[in-house]
């Protein structure tokens, strides 16, 4: 981990909002510092390790008009942080391969040649250019050793090995590696406050490191969570409404609790299974595939006008959660709803 008596003021601030790969962010920051960006650069790494950030990042510096280079107080750095810089282009594949074209790469070329709208720089993203056909490479190298001095190019890829040795050769190639699970997991934790360490540490040991396949498996484990808590609700509101009274009922739910993006998750499935009980309510059972008990029991004990009354009424409740419908208010409605007969 970077400190103050190894790394510049710059290389600091990049380490704050960038994980491990101290190599490269000392690099960058002593470039960022010293204002002495270079006309190209090619950031390789595997998928996950962060190339798209580290690429806005070395945008960043080189478009800060900051007292101290990357502090963030200038209107570049807060035009940056919003996504919505004049002098930043992004270059991206297109078609079956996702290849940036060789169309794609002379409208850039073009673009290069014109000063830059509020920035000293004009800077381009060329995003995953491992697909890059040798003959949009071509084309690019011309502007590449041509470059008007405002202009800086920053290529993304896999490997620089899938460039051409003309292009390769004329870039600053910056690797980014798998981070240590240890620092991984700290920068993880601080970045999602509802994931602990232990978690995120567990998480990236099992990804060797990468950061962005440890989040896309966090997200899915929580995902999984999230969509097993709403199945066990709605189950237990299902059981109640078929086999229980009123008040074991407005126990389950009351199941929701406080939380707003699961009683969603609710309404949802509770639409899903009453649908499938008005199937059965009208005979068509067997067109459904393994209905529940308690579904089955449902369209038999409700006529289909019931069904569809509840089924509108927990869609607008639904509606309700989104203008902000406080839960204790959602979680009596809900219970009401569903106990109705007529």
């Amino acid at each position: 981990m970077l400190t103050a008596a190894d790394a510049c003021p710059a290389a600091l601030r990049i380490a704050a909002s960038f994980c491990g790969n101290d190599d490269a962010v000392r690099a960058l920051g002593d470039m960022a510092q010293s204002r002495r960006i270079p006309h190209a650069f090619i950031i390789e790494g595997a998928d996950g390790l962060g190339k798209s950030s580290f690429a806005r990042i070395a945008a960043a510096g080189a478009l800060c008009g900051c007292h101290e280079p990357l502090a963030g107080d200038c209107p570049h750095c807060r035009k940056m942080r919003e996504g919505i810089h004049p002098d930043l282009t992004y270059v991206r594949g297109s078609g079956k391969i996702n290849a940036i074209s060789i169309d794609s790469v002379r409208a850039m070329r073009r673009e290069a040649l014109i000063a830059p709208n509020e920035a000293a720089r004009r800077v381009f993203i060329l995003e995953d250019c491992d697909n890059m056909l040798p003959a949009a490479q071509n084309a690019f190298l011309k502007i590449f050793e041509e470059a008007p001095p405002h202009a800086v190019f920053i290529m993304t890829c896999r490997s620089a090995m899938n460039l051409l040795t003309t292009v390769r050769s004329r870039g600053r190639i910056m690797t980014l590696h798998p981070v240590d699970p240890a620092e991984g997991a700290a920068f993880i934790a601080g970045k999602l406050h509802a994931c602990g360490r232990e978690a995120a540490f567990d998480a990236l040991s099992r990804c060797g490191g990468n950061i962005g396949e440890a989040l896309r498996l966090l997200g899915s484990e929580k995902a999984s969570e999230e969509a097993a808590r709403a199945e066990a609700v709605a189950g237990g509101i299902l059981d109640a409404m078929a086999g229980g009274g009123e008040l074991s009922l407005a126990v389950r739910c009351a199941g929701c609790g406080k939380d707003r993006a699961l009683a969603g998750a609710v309404c949802r499935l509770l639409c899903e299974k009453l649908r499938c009980a008005l199937m059965a309510a009208v005979g068509a059972q067997d067109t459904l595939d393994a209905p529940e008990e308690p579904v089955l029991r449902l369209g038999a004990s409700l006529s289909p006008q019931e069904i569809i009354g509840m089924i509108d009424e927990i869609n607008r409740l639904g509606d309700m959660l989104r203008i902000n419908i406080s839960m204790p208010l959602f979680n009596t409605r809900l219970a009401i709803i569903l106990s109705r007969r007529k």
